[in-house]
């Protein structure tokens, strides 16, 4: 039977979608394959706070459903009921028919759209099965039910006397490896993370600034294996996921491995509407728009147009899905037709469970590119500003004020030319970022 709607959303990733929906007198359904029945989410909680021992105040929803992280309203179930946006999990969409504008899901459903917004975000990159991706003990962390299934395995080993005895292997050294590093911490495993480049968070740290962070994690007791490279996942006599082989012959024990190298875009069933060979994703224009008219795509899946830095790129960060899903709707529901103008933002918080000695919260904005100005002793605080052709373009502050990381953006939107030489005089952070600051007030700027 064919359902009809006047427009269709299918989610996975929690894209915010409410902010822009609040006010529309037309009927939503609000599609997700998530295998749970659970409304809408922040998944950066996942990898970062919900990943803390039970008695360590870990958070759980529906303490993090969206959107709360940018301070709107929480969106529980009772609110989608309340906006008449109807929710259908577990059935994902199978195939989409352009020319007929319908949907059919895995369990037969036909659904007619008016606009489709795709808001799929990614799918987290596995380890191929023939060498032990999908072992017993593997784990992909997603959804909630992926942080539920490594919680499970860690409440075992927390609980056993020889807590040291029960180790942990994290591949990848990125967001994710950062993140699950620092809340084995707090379980008191034996944690070691493997990566195949010189240092932790290469695409943005500097080498510099990585190994600030390095000395944290290992003071913390976290052991780095520096430019492994993986040749396959071992199993033990169980069946279990037992250790990780090396290239170079050795092997790491493991009785729980957490794989985060990465995700791609979802793009699903929706290739026929047109996709970008570069970075990934469907390709849209500044308003969100496909090449097929009436079909759009928001957040992590999107591959669109960077206007400030004159690039197409596709954004991984839930900022960005906040942003991007706000604009796609304006823009479909009003005249609006000034494009989408991304200021490239990322963060991490992490050693922030209950009883930690020193908590971590950096931001980034703008762009990594040019020379580096690093200040600051990591005591706590340290900052990296990026430099090119004498204009500021991305700046990095750790343990920063309320009033510092409110100065980062307006830095890097701005681009004020700076003068190197006073930056790296500067005696402290704080000092330098006057310093960049009072750049921007002179007025330099593009």
């Amino acid at each position: 039977m064919e359902r009809t709607f006047y427009s269709v959303i299918e989610v996975v990733v929690a894209t915010c979608m409410g902010f822009g929906v609040l006010d529309l007198n037309k009927k939503f359904l609000l599609y997700t394959e998530e295998w749970m029945a659970v409304a809408p989410y922040e998944r950066p909680a996942l990898t970062k706070g919900y990943l803390f021992p039970l008695d360590k105040k870990p958070a759980r929803l529906p303490g993090f459903h969206t959107c709360v992280g940018s301070g709107g309203e929480r969106q529980t179930p009772e609110w989608y009921q309340e906006k008449g946006i109807e929710m259908i999990y577990e059935d994902p969409v199978t195939n989409v028919n352009i020319e007929k504008q319908t949907l059919q899901t895995q369990s037969g459903k036909s659904l007619k759209y008016g606009s489709l917004i795709i808001a799929t975000g990614c799918t987290a990159t596995r380890f191929p099965e023939k060498i032990g991706g999908e072992l017993p003990g593997v784990h992909y962390i997603r959804d909630v039910a992926d942080a539920d299934s490594l919680i499970e395995s860690l409440v075992v080993y927390y609980t056993v006397i020889d807590k040291g005895a029960k180790k942990l292997v994290v591949v990848g050294g990125g967001y994710i490896g950062m993140e699950v590093a620092a809340a084995a911490v707090a379980w008191n495993l034996d944690t070691t993370v493997i990566f195949p480049e010189d240092h932790l968070l290469q695409r943005l740290f500097t080498p510099s600034l990585a190994r600030k962070y390095e000395e944290l994690y290992e003071q913390n007791g976290v052991k780095f294996v520096k430019g492994g490279m993986i040749k396959n996942l071992e199993a033990g006599s169980d069946g279990r996921v037992a250790g990780v082989k090396l290239e170079n012959g050795s092997t790491i024990e493991a009785d729980t491995i957490v794989i985060g190298i990465g995700a791609k875009p979802a793009v699903g069933p929706f290739e026929n509407v047109g996709l970008n060979s570069t970075v990934g994703g469907i390709q849209v224009d500044g308003l969100f728009r496909t090449r097929v008219p009436g079909i759009f795509a928001i957040g992590d899946v999107a591959a669109f147009p960077l206007k400030m830095y004159d690039r197409i790129a596709r954004v991984e960060h839930v900022d960005h899905a906040r942003k991007s899903a706000q604009h796609c709707v304006s823009a479909l529901l009003s005249a609006r037709t000034h494009t989408y103008d991304y200021l490239p933002y990322f963060y991490s918080r992490v050693f922030e469970y209950e009883g930690s000695q020193r908590k971590v919260w950096w931001q980034f904005f703008g762009d990594n590119v040019g020379e580096t100005v690093e200040i600051g002793n990591f005591d706590p605080k340290i900052a990296t500003f990026w430099i090119d052709s004498g204009r500021l373009k991305g700046v990095l502050v750790e343990s920063g004020s309320p009033e510092e990381f409110q100065l980062l953006p307006k830095l890097a939107k701005a681009q004020p030319f700076v003068d190197k030489a006073k930056l790296q005089s500067a005696s402290s952070v704080e000092e330098a970022l006057e310093v960049a600051h009072k750049s921007l007030q002179d007025g330099a700027t593009i």
